[in-house]
């Protein structure tokens, strides 16, 4: 059976319940049926990673995933039509999310309890408690026994059977077209990027041009006739102990293992999904080293050869993607360096993961001919090496392999500037996920719904009422992002961003003067308004505002919105962060998340 075959019979013997499943949780039917079609969408998208994995529960998962964005910070009120068991809907959106999905698989979704609190994410003696309590719930709600609820659940179908769900060649058609959209966007910032000037943020904050960002590393051919002699490299061309030293001087160092297995497959740092970011390296060098006596840690250097320079390519978008797009729980992106050099720049990222104990990540990218070069330093604490000492590390590990072939190679002369991050995979002129912070103790990853066009801005607070849709606003779109699967966070919790260029830099300019004008008056206009936590962002060619504004909900309580308008030329970014009690962060944290929302617009292309 080919690979469509596959997926056709998957789709045909199991999209009408997944869709059922998911209408019984959201209590939506035209959301389920978007969250259903794109969860399948995606699943072709990924079907050699899912097919022998228990597809179905990924496209309940991924589907649910999708519900619980669209009704966000500003909720997609739920639309229940005449036909629908209102009441059933109602007692089950009462319940706790992950009790709601419990119930449905267990009643619509053929699982058994075992897989059901498996694939919700809850151990099972954790799941029989809690469809216990919830069945007792629906019960005395509803003033009904179980099999009389049960026999309501299966009536959903009655609803959903009335959304023709499209053939499966078209959802592997549109799962096609996304992919190559991501593409063309990816292909379109980089083009601009070489042709138009790059953002670049020196040392001390102020942005420079650069004519590429950056210039891929002429590893072995930095001077410009030279062709690297990739069976030269070796395991000598390696880092030594004492040239890792630099990244910290007190610490003992020693090389714990050196791997030339191109068959190895264990990933050797955080974020990157495999071992090696090509598929297929002539050869790959990976050496690791620690600090005697500690675990707190530890250095790892990798070579990977390519058999040609567009698979060397490949593989270097790949790399640089799995940080880009990393996506682990409380994993934050909190640096981008670029280090200029006569022959070639190199990029360097840092990380911070928020968990106990807390972790700095710093990784440094080359690339030329076919060779791919990455440097990963991670210890415990909130501080990593010295940008500049660890750019000089990373400037010795490629020289070896250059002199190694006899290229012209880059002295110690390296000048590191900060940069804008590199693009994310999808929506690159959005924030990532990687940007956002850690919420108080949740140990959970965010998610974000793919950009939509909106009919009213969802990143507006009552303060400013921004618009993006006046006459001289030539594009805009919206995006919201969400922490799914936590209980303690209400629905009104999460992150609304929305951008536009405007048709001048004059139109964009007297957008955002308007609206900070609109918050300065709010106070006035609207007594139960209250604006501080004013703070000006200015970063180069960036400027804007960031507020926190509350609204009085009656005598003893009033919300907050932490909102911020962002411009870069005629492009404009406004974006709003909606807490819940202590689920907040603060208002300098905030800046610096609308700081890099102002980073990212440069990919608005």
């Amino acid at each position: 059976m080919t690979r469509v075959d596959e997926f056709n019979n998957f789709y045909s013997s199991t999209s009408a319940t997944a869709l059922k499943a998911t209408y019984a949780v959201c209590g939506d039917r035209q959301v389920a049926f978007d969250a259903t079609v794109d969860a399948y969408r995606r699943a072709w998208r990924d079907w050699t990673k899912i097919r022998n994995h228990h597809p179905l529960g990924w496209v309940r998962n991924e589907a649910w995933k999708l519900t619980a964005l669209s009704r966000s910070t500003h909720p997609l009120r739920r639309k229940h039509e005449e036909d629908a068991d209102v009441a059933l809907l109602e007692a089950l959106g009462e319940l706790p999310v992950d009790n709601r999905r419990l119930i449905v698989l267990l009643t619509l979704g053929q699982t058994d309890l075992e897989d059901a609190s498996r694939e919700v994410g809850i151990p099972a003696q954790q799941g029989i408690e809690t469809v216990t309590t919830s069945l007792g719930q629906l019960e005395q709600r509803l003033g009904q026994s179980l099999s009389e609820i049960e026999e309501r659940m299966h009536g959903l179908g009655s609803v959903t059977r009335k959304l023709e769900m499209p053939p499966s060649d078209t959802i592997r058609r549109r799962a096609q077209a996304g992919r190559r959209r991501n593409t063309i966007l990816l292909v379109a910032a980089a083009l601009a990027l070489v042709l138009g000037g790059g953002m670049v943020v020196t040392e001390g904050g102020a942005l420079e041009t650069s004519a590429a960002l950056p210039n891929r590393e002429k590893i072995g051919s930095e001077g410009p006739d030279l062709v690297l002699q990739a069976q030269k490299i070796g395991t000598d061309d390696l880092l030594s102990m004492s040239q890792v030293h630099r990244l910290d001087p007190a610490g003992a160092w020693k090389i714990v293992g050196t791997d030339d297995n191109t068959q190895s497959t264990t990933p050797y740092a955080t974020c990157p999904t495999k071992r090696f970011a090509n598929k297929d390296p002539l050869r790959a060098f990976v050496r690791t080293y620690e600090v005697e006596g500690r675990a707190d840690e530890r250095v790892a250097q990798a070579i990977e050869v390519s058999r040609s320079p567009e698979q060397a390519e490949e593989a270097y978008q790949r790399l640089v993607g799995w940080y880009s797009d990393c996506e682990h729980p409380r994993v934050q992106l909190v640096g981008s360096y670029l280090v200029k050099r006569e022959f070639g720049d190199f990029r360097i990222l840092v990380l911070h993961s928020h968990r106990s104990p807390e972790r700095t990540f710093t990784v440094g990218f080359s690339h030329s001919g076919t060779v791919t070069s990455t440097l990963v330093h991670e210890v415990d604490g909130d501080t990593g090496p010295d940008v500049n000492e660890f750019a000089l590390t990373l400037n010795d590990s490629v020289a070896r392999v250059c002199q190694e072939s006899g290229g012209r190679c880059t002295d110690d002369d390296v000048n590191v500037v900060r940069t804008a991050p590199p693009p994310t995979t999808e929506a690159p002129e959005f924030l990532g996920i990687v940007d956002l912070p850690p919420i108080a103790d949740i140990d959970k990853v965010w998610a974000g719904v793919e950009p939509f066009r909106p009919k009213v801005n969802p990143a507006a607070t009552q303060c400013d009422a921004a618009n993006f849709r006046g006459k001289s606003v030539q594009e805009t779109q919206s995006r919201i992002f969400v922490i799914p699967g936590t209980r303690s966070l209400p629905e009104a919790f999460g992150v609304a961003e929305t951008v536009g260029r405007f048709s001048s830099d004059k139109d964009a300019k007297a957008f955002v003067k308007a609206v900070e004008k609109r918050i300065a008056k709010c106070p006035d206009a609207n007594l139960s308004a209250e604006v501080d936590q004013e703070k000006s962002i200015t970063s180069g060619d960036d400027s804007g505002t960031a507020w926190r504004v509350g609204l009085e909900v009656n005598k003893k309580s009033r919300v907050y919105y932490r909102m911020a308008i962002v411009r870069r030329g005629a492009d404009v970014a406004q974006m709003t962060f909606t807490p819940a009690g202590t689920y907040d962060i603060s208002q300098n944290e905030f800046v610096a998340l609308a700081t890099r929302s102002a980073q990212r617009l440069i990919y608005l292309k």
